[in-house]
Parts: C-alpha cells; sequence; structure tokens
C-alpha cells in the first residue's frame, strides 16, 4: 500500500488538516464535543506527525500508515455476526462500537450488575469532571494519534461505575471495524470508565474486524477512586491486515489497584501506548502482555508508568515470541517523582526469536528522582534453550515437537494471568496454536 504523501501529493499534516476542516464543515461532531476538537486539533499542530526519528516511535515506521481520516461508511452488520466476538461471561453485559459509533441495537445491557451507568457520545462531557479531566488530557496530549482522535471524535462511551458496586462478572466493550477495499477506512472509538470509591470493576476489551484494510485509532480512559478495583483485559484479535492503534490513560488514586493484561494476536501493525499515573499513596498497578507474531507482524509497545506519590506499586512483565520476518518492542519507562518514597516498581521484558529474520527489541528504563525505593528491570532476548531442547529430544520427542513444547510454555505463563476464563481459553486456543510445529 502507499502511504499518504503518495496517494494525495502532500504531507500527512496537511492531508489530516483538511479532512478535519471538511469533518467540521459537514457537522459530523456532537456541538458537545466542538471545544475537544478544537484542543484536539490545535495538540496535533504542535506536535506534528511524527518522522523515523521521533522518540516516541523508535520502533515504529509511521510512513506505513494508510488511511482516511475522514468518518468511514456505514458498516452492515447484525447481531449474529457480533455473537461470535462475544466471550461467555459477556454474553448479558457488551457494548458494540462499529466504526466508533456506539451501537445500541447490537448491545445488550440486561447482565449488567449493580449501580453502572452507560452514558453515549457527547452526554458524557456533561459530567464536570470527565470534562475537565478529558479537555486537560488533551491539552498535554503527547501522542499524537491520540490528538488525532481528540480532533474527529463525535462519538463515544461513558461506563460510570457507582461507589461502593461490586461488578461480580464484566462487561465488554467490542470494538468492531468495518473495514474497506479500496482505500483504508479509520475509526476512532473511545471509551472513558469512572470506577468510584471502593468500587470493583471488571471490563473487556476486545477489537475485532470484519473485513481488512482499516486503521482503528482508539483512546481509553479509566479513572479508579479511592479503595476501588479495575480487572482489565484487553485483546487485538483484528484483522490480519489491520491497523491498531491504542492509546490507554490511567489514573490511580488512594489504595486503588489495578490488575491488567493484553494479548496480540498480531496485525500488519499494532501499537500499544500506556500512559500511567499512581497518584496517590497505596496504589498499585500490574500489568501482562503477551504477544505471538509470524510472517510480518507487528506489536509495539510504548509504556510509561508515573509514580507520583509515596508507597506505591507497579509491575509490568512482557512476553513476545517472533516468528519469519516479525516485528515486536517494548519502550517501557517507569518515573519515580521526588515525593515518591517507597515505591516499589518491577519490569521485565522477555522475547524469544524463532528465526534469524525477526526482530525483538526492547527499551527498559528507570529514571528515580526519589532516594527510598525498591526499582528493578530486566530484559531478555533469546532462542529456545538448547539444553531444554535436548533434554526433550533425548526422551523420544522431535525437533519440531520439542520446540512447539518450549514456545507454547514460555508464552502460556503470561496467558494464564488472565482473569476471565473464556478470554484465557480464547487466547489459548488461537495464540498458542500458532506456535504449534506440523510435524511429519
Amino acid at each position: 500500500m502507499s502511504s499518504l504523501t503518495a496517494e494525495k501529493g502532500q504531507a500527512p499534516e496537511a492531508e489530516i488538516l483538511e479532512s478535519h476542516k471538511k469533518f467540521i464543515e459537514n457537522k459530523e461532531t456532537s456541538c458537545k464535543f466542538s471545544s475537544l476538537n478544537e484542543i484536539g486539533i490545535s495538540q496535533f499542530e504542535k506536535l506534528g506527525f511524527p518522522g523515523s526519528k521521533h522518540e516516541m516511535f523508535t520502533f515504529v515506521n509511521t510512513k506505513e500508515i494508510t488511511s482516511s481520516f475522514s468518518t468511514p461508511s456505514n458498516t452492515e452488520i447484525d447481531k449474529d455476526q457480533v455473537s461470535k466476538f462475544v466471550y461467555s461471561e459477556c454474553e448479558k453485559s457488551f457494548l458494540v462500537l462499529v466504526d466508533g459509533k456506539y451501537r445500541e441495537d447490537l448491545s445488550v445491557l440486561s447482565g449488567v450488575e449493580g449501580d453502572v451507568k452507560i452514558v453515549v457520545g457527547g452526554d458524557a462531557m456533561d459530567d464536570p469532571e470527565v470534562r475537565e479531566y478529558v479537555e486537560s488530557s488533551t491539552n498535554s496530549e503527547n501522542d499524537v494519534f491520540a490528538s488525532i482522535n481528540s480532533a474527529f471524535r463525535h462519538d463515544g462511551l461513558l461506563i460510570d461505575v457507582a461507589p461502593k458496586t461490586i461488578m461480580n462478572s464484566p462487561i465488554q466493550i467490542l470494538i468492531i471495524s468495518g473495514g474497506g477495499d479500496e482505500k483504508t477506512e479509520s475509526s476512532r472509538p473511545w471509551v472513558l470508565t469512572k470506577v468510584g470509591a471502593l468500587a470493583e470493576a471488571k471490563i473487556i476489551v476486545r477489537y475485532a474486524g470484519l473485513n481488512g484494510n482499516y486503521f482503528v485509532n482508539s483512546v481509553q480512559d479509566y479513572l479508579v477512586g479511592d479503595g476501588a478495583g479495575l480487572e482489565l483485559a484487553h485483546i487485538e484479535t483484528d484483522n490480519k491486515s489491520a491497523r491498531n492503534f491504542s492509546k490507554t490513560r490511567l489514573v490511580l488514586n488512594r489504595d486503588s489497584r489495578f490488575n491488567g493484561s493484553n494479548a496480540s494476536y498480531g496485525t500488519e501493525l499494532t501499537r500499544c501506548h500506556m500512559e500511567v499515573r499512581l497518584k496517590s499513596p497505596g496504589a498499585e498497578f500490574r500489568f501482562n502482555s503477551v504477544s505471538v507474531l509470524e510472517k510480518t507482524e507487528q506489536v509495539h509497545h510504548y509504556a510509561r508508568i508515573y509514580h507520583e506519590a509515596p508507597q506505591c506499586v507497579s509491575a509490568m512483565h512482557f512476553k513476545n515470541i517472533v516468528n519469519d520476518q516479525s516485528r515486536s518492542s517494548v519502550d517501557g519507562t517507569v518515573i519515580v517523582e521526588k515525593d515518591a518514597q517507597l515505591t516499589n516498581s518491577d519490569q521485565l521484558i522477555n522475547s524469544l526469536a524463532l528465526s534469524d529474520n525477526a526482530h525483538a527489541n526492547s527499551k527498559p528504563n528507570l529514571i528515580i528522582n526519589a532516594d527510598d525505593v525498591k526499582c528493578t528491570h530486566g530484559n531478555t532476548v533469546g532462542q529456545i534453550d538448547e539444553e531444554q531442547l535436548f533434554y526433550l529430544k533425548a526422551r523420544g520427542l522431535s525437533e519440531s515437537i520439542s520446540k512447539t513444547l518450549l514456545t507454547k510454555s514460555f508464552a502460556a505463563s503470561i496467558v494464564e494471568t488472565i482473569a476471565f476464563p473464556s478470554v484465557r481459553k480464547d487466547v489459548g486456543n488461537t495464540l498458542l496454536k500458532k506456535l504449534e510445529a506440523n510435524d511429519d
């Protein structure tokens, strides 16, 4: 596919600004998002379209992004097509966004437990806390693609979990892209989840596509109140020819807890940007991620964890398996502010390369401005352990079967940390199946 510059004969910045002008002229946006659209496009102009030397895109070739930044055409989809993407725990509690637009006719909320409100579109901006947070975060946005999401925002969801609400079963957010034939269609989903004080929330986010040739550029915000807990699974099952860029912003308050997992099935280009702020003492953040890539698939992670208060905990563990000519990267930095004493932070990146032509890049980093902390980071990139391979072969297993067992066990340790049984089973059946060898 050719780039925007080649297709239109102009720089990506000009293409996006022109599309935004048409977007506003055609009144494709809710008036309640108008101020946010202005802030977003202003921030985009400050940041500019990233080139190969941009610090945030060190391992990502943004020239590969082909997209129309106008709103995609309406995708035809029915409930039967939706149902195949819904996990069994969520058959009565799922929200559907198609090409970034909430579809009430395809969503089912009868099983949502407790005091949970779903607010659609621009009405979310009627909440003063939401408006202040969204506009402030957009004003200081450092990711150009997240600013594009805000500049073109015309729909979205607010999930408001009231204080002390206990969700025993999860809500699934299903983000479906229709895809195009001749041109790449772009969608910009946005979901903000507020978890009130002492509440317990469970969320599953799944990306899926009906066809190929699309670019989904999403933003998710999670505001977790004092003493609250959030369990999140973020599963990318897009079409293989898709591009998926996501920005996840997470704010953790006093004694709050976040336990997250991510699984990437592999696309033409996937990029996950996570920005976490531990705002008050006692906050805890734990995150595990796994990807299994083959052919020319790419998955890139960019994470920034800000310890802004004392006595907080963060832990990240990434495992990537790359084969053929696939590429993965993890660029993770933990920043410990001056007043964040008694911080406890761990970061571990493990990559397994099954081919000489595959690439697994890692860039762990610590920036510590406090003097009473416990922070560690580790990074390994290697191939299958020859001693373990010899041990299995010595017991009568073929080389291909032995490699399959070793690679599957490498990834399974992360898969097993996923909290939701049906998600864990699906990831195991689909993701780990890519590692199975055809043994003669």
